[in-house]
């Protein structure tokens, strides 16, 4: 019955709105387009000018990337949540911002890494940074917008986030007070005997989202957007924990 419903379903065409810039889009293999709606995360497929219920299963893409949706509902992917987080309302850039992420990243949240030469480096460059942003307030005044104009430092330390001679600290990678963690070790098991499995990949990528976001953070140690998704994924059938 379950299966009759679903195929009726995908027969039915279905109306979707105006196209919006928080709609992530993505070209499947065979012709079509499928489409993931931001808020409720439905799967559509448009071709031909005609908009249907996308089945259950996995979709294999153009690029060679794959898209699960289960009962009509598409599983958040790595590339979609990027989409959706930076259609959002962009927040003000500040001039020590990157250099506060670049110090997370190559010193750890817990600071594991303190000695490390990269976390030195990033220290050193964050404490430029500031004293950048402080003489900048001294000859622009109190009322000019001196937090929304990276200094050259800052724009130095943007740069080196994506360096390999500022590798992240091994510490990042254990979690620490992430939501995502505890869902990864859920559902890839704790010796990764379900590494293979779609429900991992899908949680692997929450975690790299809620570190990145973590990075960004005043305390790294609060509930992130991610994490809060990945606190709701515990109570998610697709998410089951691991069993080999």
């Amino acid at each position: 019955m379950a299966a009759a419903a679903l195929a009726l379903l995908c027969l039915v065409p279905v109306a979707v709105p105006e196209a919006d810039a928080q709609t992530w889009r993505g070209e499947l293999q065979g012709g079509g387009e499928i489409v993931v709606e931001p808020g409720s995360h439905r799967a559509l497929r448009q071709q031909n000018g005609r908009t249907r219920q996308l089945w259950d299963g996995v979709h294999r893409l153009e690029d060679g990337s794959t898209v699960t949706v289960r009962d009509g509902v598409a599983v958040p992917t790595q590339d979609m949540y990027r989409a959706w987080r930076r259609d959002a309302a962009p927040e003000p850039v500040h001039a020590q911002d990157w250099c506060k992420q670049l110090m997370r990243k190559t010193c750890g949240f817990d600071d594991a890494c303190d000695n490390a030469g990269a976390c030195l480096q990033a220290r050193s460059l964050f404490a430029e940074a500031q004293r950048e942003r402080r003489e900048r307030r001294i000859t622009q005044g109190p009322g000019a917008d001196i937090d929304l104009a990276p200094t050259a430092t800052a724009e130095r330390c943007r740069a080196a986030l994506s360096e390999p001679e500022f590798p992240a600290c091994e510490s990042l990678a254990q979690g620490g007070d992430s939501r995502c963690r505890e869902l990864v070790l859920r559902v890839c098991g704790a010796d990764n005997s379900c590494a293979d499995t779609q429900a991992c990949d899908a949680a692997r990528q929450l975690l790299h989202l809620e570190t990145e976001e973590r990075l960004a953070l005043d305390d790294p140690g609060s509930l992130s957007g991610t994490g809060r998704k990945c606190m709701e994924a515990m109570h998610n059938d697709f998410f089951t924990p691991c069993s080999p």
